[in-house]
């Protein structure tokens, strides 16, 4: 049960930690958002209003080369390619997950993986965090998230002491 949950849930969960989708946003994908006629994985995700909170539409770059293979992995699971309108991660009924249903899912991986308190944006909120810690600019990350504040994104930035004291380590005036 758990290896097939993990395998189903690697691209979802890439989607989460490499792009900072919310579940909503991953369950509402279409094939062709992703992948071209030829089953390639596109350059840049143009999420639409529909996808989005707030309804705002935002692009999306695929560019990380380890999304960009996990994402080619999948597609080679279905070597005559689903249509560009078919839905990326299908529900039972062959429609589109819910984004209730992508939340629970992706909470499902968690708990198998032994992150029992994990939610389904925890890896938004690790994308986001990973960011700050690397010296990404916060306006950045804020369009990178979709935020329409800057403070928003500020709220995800976990400020753990480790992290505090690295800052700082190069202080020196």
């Amino acid at each position: 049960m758990a290896a097939q949950i993990l395998r189903q849930g690697r691209s979802r969960l890439h989607l989460s930690f490499y792009l900072g989708l919310r579940a909503k946003e991953i369950a509402s994908l279409w094939w062709g958002d992703l992948f071209d006629d030829g089953g390639r994985v596109r350059d840049v995700l143009h999420l639409k209003a529909a996808y989005a909170k707030g309804s705002k539409t935002r692009d999306v770059f695929l560019s990380s080369p380890r999304l960009r293979q996990v994402l080619a992995q999948f597609a080679e699971r279905y070597p005559d390619g689903w249509s560009p309108d078919a839905s990326l991660f299908r529900s039972q009924k062959g429609g589109h997950l819910t984004a209730a249903s992508m939340a629970r899912f992706l909470k499902q991986l968690y708990v198998e993986a032994g992150i029992p308190r994990a939610s389904s944006h925890s890896g938004r909120r690790t994308f986001i965090t990973a960011l700050a810690e690397r010296g990404i600019d916060l306006k950045s990350i804020s369009v990178l998230a979709g935020h329409s504040n800057i403070r928003t994104t500020a709220m995800y930035v976990d400020n753990n002491p480790l992290r505090l004291a690295r800052i700082l380590e190069d202080v020196s005036w």
